[in-house]
């Protein structure tokens, strides 16, 4: 899979990662969770390599290049809807570079990533975005319609341990 889009500036390319993109990727996901306001991302070139290929792998990644440098990139993981029994997809991540955005890269990466889920059998592909993040809510609205009857609920660190240590 890799899909090749040429406008009259530059050339935009999207595949699948290799071994060889982990270190440009981990960087990029500490881009991202500074850009959310969040603390550094702990998700290193290691963490990819080891996550990302293993058997089987926790995540699949697509990577975004223009004019042969990495622009952006995409984590995605399969998931099961069982009121319609179809599969789809979780997207974990969505980042452009700051210097690519505005030139088709994000709608790039979402297209291969939908292409190939329905490649693959699946019929949905579902994300979350910060509310404060207007400019990437803006970009996704284009896409697709926010959920307004959805809460997204999480639990991490102490709050998943409680949750596992229930009786």
């Amino acid at each position: 899979m890799a899909d090749r889009i040429s406008g009259e500036k530059s050339s935009i390319a999207v595949r699948p990662a290799q071994r060889e993109d982990a270190t440009a990727i981990a960087s990029m996901a500490r881009a991202l969770s500074v850009s959310d306001g969040g603390r550094v991302s702990r998700f290193s070139a290691e963490a990819f390599l080891r996550d990302g290929f293993a058997d089987p792998p926790a995540f699949h990644t697509l990577v975004a290049e223009c004019d042969g440098a990495h622009a952006g990139y995409a984590v995605y993981y399969w998931g099961y809807d069982t009121d319609s029994a179809t599969r789809g997809i979780y997207l974990a991540d969505l980042y452009v570079d700051e210097a690519h955005r505005r030139s088709g890269i994000g709608t790039a990466l979402m297209t291969g990533i939908s292409r190939h889920t329905r490649d693959q059998g699946g019929r949905w592909i579902f994300w979350s975005v910060l509310k404060r993040n207007k400019v990437a809510r803006k970009f996704y609205r284009h896409l697709a319609p926010e959920l307004k009857d959805v809460a997204i609920c999480a639990a991490f660190g102490t709050s998943f341990d409680r949750i596992a240590d229930l009786d």
